[in-house]
């Protein structure tokens, strides 16, 4: 599976996702892949040093850490990968 952002010339790519093909840089070339894996996205401070990657690549800020907001953010990623299969 791969997320694009096109505008940004910016990719992520789960490279060992069973499901998915990988990114098709011939297509699309020029575009900076950033890779990952299954484990790193299940991973919450793993994820958050990746999305932290991620946002300098698109040129994005991230939002100000305010008093409870590691620990939403920890809540959040719990609950999404409760529902989440896991394929690896």
């Amino acid at each position: 599976m791969a997320l694009y952002w096109p505008e940004q010339g910016v990719a992520l790519e789960i490279v060992d996702d069973p499901l998915a093909e990988p990114f098709d840089r011939a297509a699309h070339p020029g575009v900076r892949v950033i890779q990952t894996t299954c484990d790193e996205l299940a991973d919450f401070d793993r994820l958050s040093r990746l999305m932290a990657r991620v946002a300098r690549e698109l040129g994005a800020a991230q939002p100000p850490c305010t008093p409870g907001l590691p620990a939403r953010r920890r809540a959040l990623h719990e609950m999404l990968m409760a529902e989440t299969p896991r394929y690896w």
